[in-house]
């Protein structure tokens, strides 16, 4: 009888990991997902997902070869790094944002698909002016896929439908034919990408159950500091 007890009990624990497992890179019919590898929040993304993903933690940029398995950490910042872009073969990373859409100050480079990084001494001029990238932007909200349709993380004012300044959520995209995708959770969501397939990345945090408002403490689920996460759609976009 008291060997039974032991097994239900380890059974019942077993659950519980797999199940919180579960919660921190699941997957949906939608959508692929990777997790960063540490507790911080994922501010931008870069890659294939069936090649190479490179991720920026703000201050730190980690690379995957086999879809979010494993990383391995491959250049650090103390200045802040928000996304990688790719630019005549090369990979930059970008310190900047202008207008909270387009990255631009691009501080090192790799020209090993982002196994090793260089110090950029602006031999290229494209990233030297901001005013310049209002015709070579590396946007990271919106973006448009090659059909011309464009994709932004939908801000849902907690102050109502009409209200355009406050406190909001972002519980996925909205596109320019007036759909609404949202994700399977809740995220604070940083930035978007489009691989050469077509694919939409979705970069943020981890999913928030806490939702910090009337009264209710801010949480998230599976951390403390908000883990990334980066939503990848299974298919190319229309």
């Amino acid at each position: 009888m008291k060997a039974l007890f032991y097994w239900v009990f380890l059974l019942f624990v077993l659950s519980c990991k797999r199940e919180s497992s579960d919660t921190v890179s699941p997957a949906y019919p939608d959508w692929h997902t990777v997790t960063a590898p540490i507790d911080k929040e994922i501010q931008g993304v870069w890659g294939d997902w069936d090649k190479t993903l490179i991720i920026s933690t703000m201050s730190e940029l980690f690379r995957t070869t086999d879809q979010g398995k494993t990383w391995q950490p491959v250049h650090q910042s103390s200045i802040g790094i928000f996304t990688v872009v790719e630019y005549r073969d090369t990979l930059f990373t970008m310190t900047g944002l202008h207008g909270y859409k387009t990255v631009f100050d691009a501080d090192h480079y790799s020209v090993d698909d982002g196994k090793t990084w260089q110090r950029y001494t602006r031999y290229n001029p494209v990233f030297d002016n901001a005013v310049e990238l209002k015709d070579n932007a590396f946007w990271i909200n919106p973006v448009t896929t090659s059909h011309g349709l464009t994709y932004r993380i939908n801000q849902v004012f907690l102050d109502g439908p009409t209200a355009t300044t406050g406190l909001y959520e972002t519980p996925g995209v909205v596109t320019s034919d007036g759909r609404r995708i949202d994700l399977p959770q809740l995220h604070q969501l940083r930035s978007l990408y489009l691989d050469t397939k077509g694919r939409l990345y979705i970069a943020g945090t981890d999913a928030v159950c806490g939702r910090g408002h009337s009264g209710e403490k801010f949480a998230f689920c599976n951390s403390k500091n908000g883990r990334g996460v980066v939503y990848i759609s299974k298919k190319p976009l229309p």
